[in-house]
């Protein structure tokens, strides 16, 4: 536990919540004006619609890469674990969200495990670049 950072898992984990936030509303008014533009005839309802079912909002699952590549290098030891850890916030939102507030689907344990393996993946190219002495 003394191999944890808490500084870097919870800059991390914030970092990644708001940049997934983020990219989700910058991915849903590029689809609303790419689909505005196409004179498609769509109400804006049936727009916001049409992008909760697109593949184009999955996206904001690249978010946990740099959040990953963060917390290590804010930790700058055990990459692997706070590029891990770097997802807490996502995957216990996800799961909040889960159980409370939306329906269960079948894409939200994929989403979650795409997160976690996105975050770990950061932690990984971290690893990569600077390779311990």
């Amino acid at each position: 536990m003394r191999d944890i950072s808490l500084k870097a898992v919870i800059i991390s984990s914030v970092f990644n919540f708001v940049l997934m936030v983020f990219l989700i509303f910058a991915l849903g008014a590029i689809y609303g004006v790419y689909m505005k533009s196409g004179d498609s005839g769509m109400s804006d309802e049936a727009i916001a619609a049409a992008f909760e079912t697109s593949w184009f909002q999955y996206f904001a699952l690249l978010a946990p890469l740099p959040a990953g590549y963060l917390a290590a290098s804010i930790a700058r030891r055990r990459p692997y674990l706070h590029g891990l850890l770097s997802s807490s916030l996502n995957v216990i939102f996800g799961i909040f969200c889960m159980i409370f507030l939306t329906a269960p689907t079948t894409m939200l344990l994929p989403m979650a495990v795409i997160n976690i393996a996105m975050s770990l993946s950061g932690g990984w190219l971290w690893a990569r670049r600077n390779p311990s002495p």
